[in-house]
């Protein structure tokens, strides 16, 4: 049985200016190839300012009791939208509950398995305010490398990019560390 998450951030709103839905049987893919990491050795981690760092295997984080779910309207910086998308996985609110933020956490940055450092980043309060998800699965299956498997984040409410694709590692900052591609192709880091 999955724990859902507030719907707020889905279906029924208008889409944002310049927007155009993708078919409903596509997924467009964008940005680079996915990475040569065997699954097997995937895992994610919570380090930074927390009291206990972290790790987990993909299985590990799938057995962490029901999985966490959420539906929402999804929107790419290239144009295009879909609506409902769902995944499951585990709260970013869960997996930092259990290694302890620090109070000097003010920031959280998102790191991907990549070979060019792809990371991206939100103010922690935000991030636990929109729901962010460890996804594992879309529509019930398994999360697709291209997608961004076994695991990505999925950031409700905010532009795509956010949703950071092959995620290695959730750093808890001090100061915001602006991403890939806020810094190197001008993206707004609040968008």
């Amino acid at each position: 049985m999955a724990n859902n998450l507030p719907p707020s951030h889905s279906v029924e709103k208008p889409l944002p200016p310049g927007q155009q839905l993708a078919a409903t049987d596509k997924w467009p893919i964008v940005g680079e190839a996915a990475p040569a990491a065997p699954l097997g050795a995937w895992t994610v981690s919570v380090c930074g300012l927390v009291d206990r760092p972290l790790a987990w295997s993909v299985d590990e984080l799938g057995a962490m009791g029901p999985q966490d779910a959420l539906q929402a309207d999804i929107h790419c910086v290239t144009r295009w939208s879909k609506r409902g998308m769902s995944f499951a996985g585990v709260s970013l609110a869960r997996l930092l509950q259990l290694a302890a933020p620090q109070a000097a956490a003010r920031f959280v940055s998102f790191v991907a398995y990549s070979e060019r450092g792809h990371s991206t980043s939100l103010p922690l309060e935000d991030a636990l305010a929109l729901n962010t998800l460890v996804a594992l699965t879309h529509n019930g299956a398994p999360l697709a490398s291209a997608h961004g498997g076994p695991a990505r984040i999925v950031v409700p409410g905010r532009y795509f990019y956010k949703s950071l694709k092959w995620l290695a590692s959730i750093e808890l900052l001090a100061d915001d560390r602006l991403g890939y591609w806020e810094a190197e192709a001008g993206y707004h880091n609040q968008a």
